[in-house]
């Protein structure tokens, strides 16, 4: 008969009491249960609740499935799911005796001695130790092992060394490692944005902008001119210095990561070309802190894995750039965004992606 809490003062001093998980139920709980039977009174199995065993480790089975097994064994007369703890059982009940295999001796929580004196609760230990659940589960159902997919990223997170602003001074974005088209001048930059700026207006119609990881502010310069207010964070000071008259005391200097504006403080926030120079971990943060600003739009560009093997796949591309030290699967990515509460708009990525370089993600942040 398997029995409620409140069932259990009606048993006060009728019964023997034995306890467990019984996960899995194997001969040494049947030998328990023979020898706990000898004393002469009915015996009453308290088993221990899925909660508990979770405590430990994942239940093998659940319990009512625990407690059907163990009340349909003839030996015993009543059970139990322990729902609360032994201490309150105990008291509660108040059994006759309290029943615990040998291997308990010395060892049994001090409160539920203190119980049992107060109680007159007789405590018998019992030489019927012969098997272990945990002992069967370690052989018959392992525990499984890491992916080691999982154990490469978590190896590559933690192996990482971040990108110091010293590497991104005046000569980063001016020297000769670039070519002529590829510096950041206010007349190469023209060249390359073409119409971005309109399109970025046409898109998004934003009434403020943030662009993230600005550099030298020629984008700012170039949505000035199309009549978008913006403003720039980047963590290198020397960018300021660099940027056109018009837009350097927009410019604020930190890290993407670094909460230098308010929430939902800009319509849309642009971050282009900058993960691929933060770690992981860096990553993370800045889609934290982006989504944080943004209150509709997050417009970003990065240089993805090429090729990935899998959702953790990550790589480097020194040789196009020294300080490109993450390229992640463009999958991984996005779950970053969206676990964050923002939803892709491909028809948008689609119109700023007008060159087609499959570098763009778009997203729109989800009402609560």
């Amino acid at each position: 008969m398997i029995l409620e809490f409140d069932d259990l003062e009606a048993y006060r001093g009728k019964v023997a009491m034995v306890d467990g998980a019984f996960d899995p139920f194997h001969r040494g709980h049947l030998a328990y249960f023979k020898e706990a039977a000898l004393l002469g009174l009915p015996l009453l199995c308290n088993i221990a609740s899925d909660r508990y065993v979770s405590t430990k480790r994942n239940p093998f089975m659940p319990e009512s499935q625990r407690a059907e097994i163990v009340d349909s064994i003839k030996l015993v007369d009543y059970t139990h799911i322990n729902r609360l703890d032994t201490e309150t059982v105990l008291e509660k009940l108040r059994p006759q005796y309290y029943v615990k295999g040998r291997d308990w001796e010395g060892r049994l929580p001090k409160r539920q001695e203190e119980i049992c004196a107060a109680h007159s609760i007789e405590i018998v230990y019992l030489d019927t130790v012969l098997d272990s659940s945990s002992r069967i589960l370690q052989v018959y159902w392992p525990r499984q092992e890491t992916d080691p997919e999982v154990t490469e990223f978590e190896g590559r997170v933690f192996s990482q060394t971040k990108v110091g602003a010293a590497d991104y001074d005046e000569g980063y974005f001016t020297s000769n490692w670039r070519d002529g088209d590829n510096r950041y001048t206010l007349e190469s930059r023209r060249k390359i944005e073409g119409r971005h700026p309109e399109v970025i207006k046409e898109v998004f119609s934003p009434s403020r902008v943030l662009d993230m990881g600005c550099g030298p502010g020629v984008l700012m310069f170039l949505l000035h001119e199309v009549g978008i207010v913006a403003d720039g964070i980047d963590h290198s000071p020397d960018v300021v210095a660099i940027a056109p008259a018009e837009v350097r005391d927009h410019i604020m200097v930190g890290s993407v990561g670094d909460h230098l504006v308010d929430d939902d403080s800009y319509d849309l926030v642009i971050c282009r070309e900058v993960f691929e120079h933060l770690t992981i971990l860096q990553v993370r943060e800045a889609v934290r802190n982006i989504c944080r600003i943004s209150s509709k739009y997050v417009y970003i560009t990065t240089r993805f894995h090429p090729n990935p093997s899998n959702l953790l796949d990550v790589t480097t591309q020194f040789e196009v750039d020294p300080t490109h030290i993450t390229l992640l699967n463009k999958d991984f990515l996005r779950l970053l965004f969206v676990l964050e509460g923002f939803q892709c708009r491909p028809d948008l990525e689609a119109r700023i992606d007008w060159m087609n370089k499959g570098r763009v993600l778009v997203y729109e942040k989800q009402k609560e």
